[in-house]
């Protein structure tokens, strides 16, 4: 091993304070919706809808196929907005929401409330649906229109959405689309899962939130009963005056009133509709609430008042004891904590939970402060199905203070390579005689590697002198799988809190699998190859593949473009890169104008021979106007082409030209940058260095003075970089990915991902914004830089935002 590596490649302490969050799944008390369950209020039935954070009302609309104006007339209260936790009215409408069956073809229509002036065209357009589609849907429809009624919208499945369509490459899982109004709670009832089990296998859905049309990964299993059989136990909606009961079949006004020790009489005056001899199932029951919060003492209930006891008899499964005394499996697992449920045995005793053991659970709220309720759900109906982002980031275990944060660096460094690159071998008197040399260096194949390590040392110091605690591991897998393996039997490893590698995607199987089981955040830093993104839900993409973000580039051009020239140069051959793109940002000019009514100037030309393509552009550009052109490949022979013959014909018109190039293009070594200044171009790229902010320039320094080499971005704007240029390509990568991770994870703790808040940091290259790519995959990237290289000729780099609107 050469002296150069042996100061960096060995294990790095770091030690300071140490801050950490741990990931604690805790229910929240908020209310439950039961989607499905049903109060007759003067004569007339409703669904009660507790309203979650964000939510409006026309996503409460399309989940109960009813008009926001209808919604509207049932609660005039919320002329002011809705509100997270508000309990509100929705109206039950026969044969459009009176039954589940309605509930679930709610999906196949919009119901949209007609405005004084609209027509069917409008609505077509408006929606994106054909006009003989509106027609067929709503007879009487093809007269005028009547202000105020109610126009059924037929809308297609989302992209991609089918069950069919995407399937999970494990056949021991189904994926389950989400239809409107569908709980957590609903999926486990119906596929005979807890709610804990479901988010184990989509963590995506730790906040409790389903949204339509999303896919759910859910294990095949078979049991002997319909799973839609499966009792629980009681669930409940708190509004401002009443608690709202599901009633449960074999329940009685006594028995719901011992539950909530509420008297039999309050619960009488609250129900003057309800015939209480006869509770339907599934409908909700009022329960009244005690005026004052009372201090709760709590008594020592007698063992026999909680429970009953039950001897498990011959063939007896646990399905059926949960049927016969109407609690559901998961509670009498944890009532019953020392029973081996896989193999339950005839004579073995069990105990039951009475009335007075879930009163404990279930009054607590109701007498005193809401969140008394357990920190762990006793089952799946009273799970809060919108948990509160800020609760699952509380600093438990100090990381990154206390203890430090163990972090694994897997990468090829090739070491034996490096050591046979600094023999020198020579012939003396017929002898060969190897030495080594003076000045060591490094092989080729490991400067990629040694580049990126030094930026996470940089990032180290850094993180150090912020008290950031660190314990750094360092990997090498090269150079074959051999190796790698003998390192993923490290049993420091398994306790690692994230690994940051492997470089290669030849490695990523392994190392994605290993963390899978060992549920240890991974980083896979460099490659955009990535078939492992779909099934980790633990690990991170940094250099994400173009395809993932065509959307947010098109929402950005055309938000730019809006009410001006909008131009589009296509490939003259076949180009998957420009299809697939084209595939986006038309549907994107297309919502502009007829959803949004924006005017778009809006044209397609692709190329031909040359001086055709001079002549259209002439005629194509306008000569007064704003004219924004984009070239929609990453194939520089179509680049290079195309880019002069523009800058030319924009020169000899005088016209204003914005040109957007894609994410390949400040490699493409034929592209002049006078072109690029000249036409304004903005380049889409995922890193770009800021040399005007003093993190830069500080940074720059530092590498200067411990490695006494230049650090660059990837590479410069349109020049080749070989592995033998004379600057550091990889440092500031290497200083990012390592600072933005140890920084989060000390910052937010083991599940930083789960944690809304953005943090003050900036990285240097990178604008790290993570979303996961479904709900048990992984994260990918999607923080995209604009390059604008202005006609002042300079250049300046600006953050593609989220959700931007149009102007």
């Amino acid at each position: 091993m050469c002296s150069y590596l042996e100061n960096r490649l060995l294990h790095w302490w770091v030690s300071a304070f140490f801050l950490t969050i741990t990931w604690g799944v805790q229910a929240q008390n908020e209310p439950q919706n039961q989607v499905g369950s049903k109060i007759l209020i003067e004569g007339k039935e409703y669904f009660l809808h507790v309203v979650k954070q964000g939510q409006g009302f026309y996503s409460l609309a399309r989940q109960y196929n009813v008009s926001q104006k209808e919604i509207l007339q049932a609660n005039p209260e919320l002329g002011a907005g809705l509100k997270s936790g508000q309990v509100i009215k929705i109206p039950v409408i026969a044969g459009r929401n009176s039954s589940l069956r309605d509930l679930a073809q709610t999906g196949n229509f919009i119901l949209h409330t007609v405005e004084p002036g609209q027509t069917v065209f409008f609505i077509s357009r408006k929606y994106d649906v054909p006009i003989e589609a509106i027609y067929e849907n709503n007879p009487g429809s093809k007269n005028k229109l009547v202000t105020g009624s109610i126009i059924k919208v037929p809308v297609s499945e989302p992209e991609g959405s089918h069950e069919g369509q995407l399937q999970s490459n494990d056949d021991s899982f189904i994926l389950h689309e989400v239809k409107p109004g569908e709980t957590l709670y609903a999926l486990s009832k119906q596929y005979h899962l807890s709610v804990e089990q479901i988010i184990g296998y989509n963590p995506a859905l730790k906040n409790g939130i389903l949204s339509r049309g999303s896919l759910v990964r859910l294990p095949k299993i078979t049991v002997d009963t319909p799973p839609q059989e499966v009792a629980s136990t009681s669930g409940y909606i708190e509004g401002e005056e009443y608690l709202y009961h599901e009633i449960k079949p074999g329940q009685t006004l006594y028995s719901i009133g011992r539950i909530y020790q509420v008297d039999i009489q309050d619960l009488k005056a609250a129900n003057g509709n309800i015939d209480i001899d006869k509770l339907k199932p599934g409908y909700l029951l009022r329960v009244p609430k005690q005026k004052k919060e009372i201090p709760v003492v709590q008594q020592q209930i007698p063992e026999a008042d909680l429970f009953v006891e039950h001897k498990v008899k011959r063939k007896e499964t646990l399905f059926a004891i949960s049927r016969k005394y109407n609690v559901d499996i998961e509670t009498l697992k944890k009532v019953n904590p020392e029973t081996d449920f896989s193999g339950l045995r005839k004579g073995e005793t069990l105990r039951i939970p009475k009335d007075a053991w879930f009163s404990q659970r279930i009054t607590a709220p109701i007498v005193a402060k809401k969140e008394v309720i357990s920190s762990e759900p006793e089952n799946p109906a009273i799970l809060a199905p919108n948990i509160s982002p800020d609760s699952l980031c509380i600093n438990y275990e100090r990381l990154g203070r206390a203890v430090p944060i163990k972090v694994a660096l897997l990468l090829p460094f090739s070491l034996e390579a490096s050591a046979k690159a600094n023999l020198v071998s020579k012939i003396e008197n017929k002898d060969t005689i190897v030495t080594e040399r003076a000045d060591k260096i490094i092989a080729n194949q490991s400067k990629v590697f040694v580049e990126f390590y030094e930026g996470a040392l940089l990032a180290l110091d850094s993180l150090k002198k912020q008290g950031i605690s660190v314990e750094l591991s360092v990997y090498d897998i090269a150079p074959n799988r051999q190796a790698l393996n003998r390192v993923l039997q490290t049993p420091a490893l398994q306790k690692a809190d994230l690994i940051i590698g492997p470089a290669r995607s030849d490695d990523l199987g392994p190392v994605s699998e290993f963390s899978l089981r060992h549920k240890i955040k991974m980083v896979y830093p460099l490659s955009n190859t990535n078939p492992e993104l779909w099934k980790n839900p633990y690990l991170f993409q940094i250099n994400t593949p173009d395809t993932l973000l065509f959307d947010k580039m098109a929402n950005e051009i055309v938000r730019q473009a809006s009410d001006q020239n909008l131009l589009v140069i296509l490939p003259a051959g076949e180009d998957a890169y420009a299809n697939a793109f084209m595939d986006k940002f038309r549907k994107k000019v297309y919502f502009q104008e007829f959803a949004l009514n924006k005017k778009i100037k809006y044209k397609e030309y692709r190329m031909t021979r040359a001086d055709e393509n001079l002549n259209n552009l002439r005629a194509l550009l306008d000569p007064i106007g704003k004219n924004y052109v984009v070239i929609p490949t990453n194939q520089e022979a179509t680049i290079s082409e195309i880019i002069p013959a523009l800058a030319g014909v924009k020169e000899k018109m005088k016209a204003q030209v914005t040109l957007f190039g894609m994410t390949e293009w400040l490699r493409a070594q034929s592209i002049d940058p006078e072109d690029m200044f000249a036409l304004n171009a903005q380049i889409f790229t995922f890193f770009a260095l800021d040399y005007e902010s003093e993190g830069t320039r500080s940074f720059i320094s530092k590498y200067r003075q411990w490695y006494h080499t230049e650090p660059h971005a990837v590479s410069p704007y349109f020049q080749s970089s070989s592995s033998t240029s004379g600057f550091s390509r990889y440092g500031v990568w290497g200083y990012d990915v390592t600072y933005y991770f140890v920084y989060t994870m000390a910052m937010k703790g083991r599940n930083f991902e789960y944690c809304p808040a953005p943090l003050e940091m900036h990285p240097l290259q990178f604008n790290f914004a993570f979303s996961r790519v479904s709900n048990w995959g992984g994260f990918y990237n999607q923080g995209l830089f604009l390059l604008r290289f202005n006609p002042n000729y300079k250049i300046i780099r600006s953050p593609v935002l989220f959700n931007q609107p149009m102007p």
